[in-house]
């Protein structure tokens, strides 16, 4: 870590470290979008699978990671095609849609993550965050406004990634028990290069120099915001350095205008806000719970053992 960022308190080194995580995240929706007008957003996910998975080879081939040997090969497969499915939707929804307002919509995953530890994880959820969950979702209408004609198949697609994220951000979790951060990213590598492979060739066009720039570009900026993004929660506490991330709808705002001369509609400001706010909201109630799980549990090994 740079000398003069670790000298910083730690959550202004999660903020720093989630702010240019987002600028680049917000670089990388750019580089999608104009690689939209050459090739299928299905073939850009194939290169940033692949791009990625000879990023890896390297540790692979040194023995820092060994694929072959996981013993959850099923569990790394149903987590990719979650997390390739979420990939390749992302890539169609920036694609279809204003920059600003495909980040924005991407904002509701936190509302979808609720549903999904509902459903899949028989997580009970009290009434502060089904609240905040309804609120939010009244949010997202606001931004797509399905009663007016003006609901878009982008926005329905943006809507779709957020909850396959979700999902796949639920499968991250239950690997992250016995799989370590770099096997889960090269089993992704691997199984998103091979699924993503026949559909690739069957919408295949070759790139210009351009392209082949963009797609390496993407794939490149993909890695590295993603390591940014682990740093900054690695380095501050999830409450203090997560309304940060918020700050990649001003990012794709004013790229948005300045690369396509785009400016959002009062009603995607108006959504994104209620969103954003309600996801902000369930955040601070999970940090809340996990303290007092925490709290609980130290009191139970400290008490003295029953005669």
């Amino acid at each position: 870590m740079i000398a003069w960022l670790r000298r910083l308190p730690p959550n202004v080194q999660g903020a720093l470290w989630l702010v240019s995580g987002g600028f680049i995240f917000t670089s990388t929706g750019v580089m999608i979008r104009l690689l939209s007008e050459q090739i299928d957003s299905v073939q850009t996910a194939f290169f940033r699978a692949v791009i990625g998975l000879v990023l890896l080879l390297p540790m692979i081939l040194a023995g820092r990671v060994t694929p072959w040997h996981s013993k959850r090969i099923a569990g790394h497969f149903w987590r990719t095609f979650m997390g390739t499915t979420s990939m390749v939707l992302g890539f169609y929804a920036v694609s279809m849609l204003p920059l600003a307002d495909a980040t924005a919509i991407a904002f509701s995953q936190p509302l979808f993550s609720v549903l999904v530890a509902v459903v899949l994880a028989k997580e009970k959820v009290r009434w502060r965050r089904w609240t905040a969950t309804v609120v939010g979702f009244a949010g997202v209408l606001v931004m797509v406004r399905p009663g007016d004609g003006s609901l878009q198949l982008g926005a329905l697609v943006a809507l779709a990634n957020a909850a396959t994220v979700a999902i796949s951000i639920l499968l991250v979790k239950r690997l992250s028990d016995s799989e370590t951060p770099l096997m889960i990213l090269t089993q992704f590598a691997i199984f998103s290069t091979l699924l993503l492979a026949a559909p690739a060739i069957w919408v295949w066009r070759w790139p210009d120099l351009w392209g082949w720039t963009l797609a390496v570009g993407i794939a490149l900026a993909a890695t590295v915001g993603q390591y940014f993004w682990v740093q900054a929660f690695k380095a501050g506490e999830m409450s203090a350095v997560a309304p940060f991330e918020y700050l990649r709808l001003p990012f794709a705002v004013f790229v948005g205008w300045l690369v396509w001369g785009e400016m959002p509609v009062i009603w995607t400001y108006v959504g994104a806000a209620i969103v954003i706010a309600s996801a902000l909201y369930i955040a601070h109630r999970e940090h809340q719970l996990a303290r007092e799980r925490r709290r609980a549990e130290a009191a139970k090994s400290a008490a003295p053992p029953v005669p």
